[in-house]
């Protein structure tokens, strides 16, 4: 992990910033990804999740939990974006019943496979929070984009 970011967020007993840097979260999937994950997917997703369990906040969980459908939840995507990050563009449009898509742009997280694949979990894992069945992505880079679709049953 970057010097800079360890020290920000992990020697620090209180972290003093309000916002920290997008690379601090990118370094942190990095070392998961090569540390504890063993660059395993399986392993590596079980972290993303228990990291939007913790991190998400107990009372956006709950929201997502009674929301009803992905759908809702992520007409909402972004505002709830907004409200953690300070830039990049999230857009979302419902494909059929089963599914919908998201476009995120000018934003790290598009940058990097890894980066990648973690933001199309975290949205997956998002939509499952919503209680339907079988949430999967699939997610692709197309130019300076990003586009994840998520479909249920």
């Amino acid at each position: 992990m970057p010097e800079e970011a360890r020290r920000d967020t992990v020697d620090t007993v209180v972290v003093a910033h309000e916002w920290l840097p997008e690379t601090y979260v990118l370094a942190w999937y990095e070392a998961a990804w090569e540390g504890p994950a063993a660059r395993d997917n399986t392993a590596y997703f079980r972290f993303l999740d228990r990291m939007m369990d913790h991190g998400f906040g107990k009372v956006r969980k709950f929201m997502l939990s009674i929301a009803g459908t992905p759908h809702f939840v992520a007409s909402k995507g972004s505002e709830l974006w907004r409200h953690d990050h300070t830039h990049g563009t999230l857009t979302y449009r419902e494909d059929g019943p089963h599914g919908g898509l998201f476009t995120l742009s000018d934003h790290p997280y598009i940058e990097t496979p890894l980066s990648r694949a973690s933001i199309a979990e975290i949205y997956r894992y998002a939509a499952a929070l919503t209680r339907v069945k079988e949430v999967k992505e699939n997610h692709s880079l197309e130019g300076n984009a990003l586009t994840v679709r998520i479909t249920w049953r």
